[in-house]
Formats: structure tokens, sequence, C-alpha cells
């Protein structure tokens, strides 16, 4: 049995700030941008990972860049199944930039994937709060966290905000298929009245 986590969210890199917005742009040809290209697309994973380390060694690179690349070597670091690699350059770029919801919702991702989905419910709610996108994977990973810790009805909610968020999303249209939404007709509105969600069978973990 293995957990169905989705490794979030890749950065790509450079900031540029006004007043109430801040826009996420790629820059650049160098190691950080081919770390956040395998993050992002996949490749060559030995490749990218070394792609990687070698902008983080590299003393000139911006605080935002530097944190943005510890969330992509995160990425790698999951899809490789090291998820306590991933969970330690997660929290390296929260400590960083603890504004980027990115590196909470991957902190999010990691925990679950060691089963610690208390704390990934934590930091999931934090990377929500600090603003990140494809909240489809948020929703979806939330969603996972709440499952395990017995919230079903909150399970199904976020498989649900999962699914308004990216409808074609084929995991979280899977997820849902394993709950029963109990209603009951409603004498005064016409509309039925939901009594209990209940999971018919897993939605977290696979064979």
């Amino acid at each position: 049995m293995r957990i169905r986590i989705i490794a979030l969210i890749c950065l790509a890199l450079g900031l540029i700030s006004s007043p109430g917005q801040a826009q996420l742009i790629v820059v650049g040809s160098g190691a950080a941008n081919a770390c956040w290209r395998a993050a992002e697309f996949g490749g060559n994973m030995n490749t990218g990972f070394a792609e990687c380390s070698r902008a983080l060694a590299q003393p000139s690179i911006s605080l935002y860049n530097r944190a943005a690349t510890y969330v992509n070597r995160a990425v790698l670091r999951m899809s490789a199944g090291d998820n306590s690699g991933a969970l330690a350059d997660a929290n390296i770029a929260a400590s960083l930039r603890p504004s980027l919801g990115e590196a909470h919702v991957n902190r999010g991702a990691a925990l679950l994937n060691l089963m610690r989905p208390e704390q990934a419910l934590e930091a999931i709610d934090l990377g929500l709060e600090r603003g990140t996108k494809r909240l489809h994977l948020v929703y979806y990973n939330r969603a996972a966290a709440k499952y395990l810790l017995g919230d079903i009805p909150g399970a199904y909610y976020d498989y649900i905000a999962s699914s308004d968020a990216n409808p074609e999303y084929a995991p979280t249209l899977e997820a849902l298929s394993h709950f029963e939404v109990i209603t009951q007709p409603s004498a005064n509105s016409g509309e039925d009245i939901i009594l209990d969600v209940v999971a018919l069978s897993d939605p977290v973990h696979s064979p």
C-alpha cells in the first residue's frame, strides 16, 4: 500500500513586486532555472538535483531564488521517494521566505508521505493562508490529511474544493468515487439536506 499524495508545486524564478501584488516570472538560464525545469517538467532526476545543488552553492543567488530552489529541489526529492530530504528542503525554504505558500504546502505533502497528517494539515493550512497556486493539488492533499485524521466529511468537502478548482483533475474524481453522501429531502426548500458523508472505501491509499 502506498499513499496517494501529489508532489506539489514548483516555483518559477524571479520576483517582481507592485503594491498589493507579486508576480512570479522565469528568468535566466542558469542552474536555478535548470533546477526549476527539472522539477516542473521532469527529465533526468540526477541531473536536475545536481543543477539545484549547483545553484544553491552560488553565493550570488538572491534570497527569493534560493528559497524557490529549495522548494524545487524538495519536489525532486519527493518524486524520488526521499520524503525526509524533501521535508528538510521545504523547511529551509519556509525559513528563508516564510511568506512563500508553496514552501508550506510542499512541507505538507512531505509530511503526509511520512504519515504525519496532523502536522501536514497545519502546514497546508498555512500555505493556503500565505497564498499559493494550483489549488486543486493543495485541496487534494489537505483532503488526504483530513481523511487520515478521521475527518471524513472534511476530506470529502476538500475533494469537492479540489474538483471545483480543476474539474478535469482525474485523481480527485477518482477519490470522490469512494464517498457516499447521505441526504434527506427538505420539506421546506425542496432541496436535499445532507445528513452525513461516509467513506465506502479508502480514497488515500492505493494497492
